[in-house]
């Protein structure tokens, strides 16, 4: 409504008399392809008697069951199930009637919502409950008893998906099993469309993935290691802040950094720095990105104000915080100040607040230079 009674906007044209496709207007979209099964599925679902009110029409006999069934079926994981059918043909009094079976397919859309559409858990009745027999009679052999943490045993249908781009996909393992269960319409009819900018972003792995997991790993890592350092005691200066500095850190990465396992028989470690050194004749390491970290230090009134002694001054701060890492967390620090935590790498930065006053004021400065 706010929309429409802005005065800027020509709400009107806009929200009635644009046309909008499906596919725009719905998260995800599915169609029904070779119609002809739709006669099985009359007599699945018991429709002969309705079938001859519609003068043999299978497809306009079926749909308004099939659209309830869907509907029951996923439920709360959706804020509204529509459908469009292909428009009645025109034929010549002269040549027959087209076949139901030569029409379009039906296309359906689905408005998700988000925070349940990806749950792989239907949870139903209690198994003493007399709802408990439609549960199962709805989800068919998927229907299973179920014993969960608050001591319940009910009926329940767990669904595939391990990664959050499976989840997504849920709402259509459940309507290629409801129509295959009680309309007897294979998977090999259903034409879906969801989730299609996963398949441009899926990482080829063992297990399929988008990201999401790979960059909650990183931001775990972030947290533990801001944990560790808040309490590290040694310090000339005690830690104000830990903030991380990179995409990852922000969920705006679309590939964040992976975790690497190294094969140690690849390397020889230096006995003075005890970093790792490639063999001769071996490939060259893999290149793990550092995740930056920025550490704020408190506020001291004896830091230079020269920046060349600030740098000097904060390569110290560096080599003491290594070697805290080092001693207090066992935690391996390079001697350019990059920590490993979990197989992931993370860059400490120590930034105290007269850099950045420095650096503000030398900025400054070289404006007011310019602009003279």
């Amino acid at each position: 409504m706010q929309f429409w009674d802005n005065p800027t906007v020509d709400g009107f044209h806009s929200l009635l008399m644009t046309p909008k496709t499906m596919i725009r207007t719905s998260d995800h979209v599915f169609q029904l392809c070779e119609l002809v099964k739709l006669q099985s599925s009359c007599k699945k679902l018991n429709l002969l008697s309705e079938l001859m009110d519609y003068s043999g029409n299978y497809v306009h006999t079926a749909l308004p069951y099939i659209l309830s069934l869907l509907q029951q079926g996923l439920g709360q994981r959706i804020h509204l199930l529509t459908h469009s059918l292909p428009p009645d043909p025109e034929w010549s009094v002269e040549s027959e009637a087209p076949k139901y079976k030569d029409q379009p397919p039906l296309s359906f859309g689905l408005l998700l919502r988000p925070e349940l559409a990806v749950s792989v858990l239907e949870r139903g009745p209690s198994a003493d409950s007399p709802k408990a027999a439609e549960f199962r009679q709805l989800w068919g052999s998927r229907s299973e008893l179920r014993r969960f943490q608050d001591g319940a045993i009910t009926e329940a249908v767990l669904w595939d998906g391990e990664k959050i781009c499976q989840k997504r996909l849920v709402p259509r393992q459940i309507i290629t099993h409801l129509l295959l269960l009680h309309a007897d319409i294979p998977e090999s009819c259903v034409r879906y469309v969801g989730a299609i900018v996963d398949d441009v972003i899926k990482m080829e792995r063992k297990v399929p993935s988008t990201g999401e997991e790979e960059g909650l790993l990183v931001v775990q890592s972030f947290d533990d290691l801001s944990r560790k350092l808040w309490k590290l005691e040694g310090l000339p200066l005690s830690i104000t802040s830990v903030q991380g500095a990179h995409p990852a850190l922000r969920y705006t990465q679309v590939f964040p950094p992976l975790p690497l396992k190294l094969d140690y028989s690849f390397f020889d470690r230096d006995k003075i720095s005890r970093s790792l050194m490639p063999k001769e004749g071996k490939p060259c390491p893999a290149y793990i990105t550092p995740i930056t970290v920025i550490c704020h230090m408190e506020g001291s009134g004896k830091w230079p104000h020269d920046p060349l002694a600030i740098r000097h001054i904060r390569a110290a701060f560096h080599i003491s915080l290594g070697e805290l890492l080092i001693s207090v967390i066992n935690m391996h620090a390079d001697p350019a100040p990059h920590t490993w935590i979990t197989r992931a790498s993370e860059q400490c930065v120590v930034w105290p607040n007269a850099g950045w006053v420095l650096s503000s004021s030398a900025a400054t400065s070289q404006k007011t230079q310019q602009t003279c």
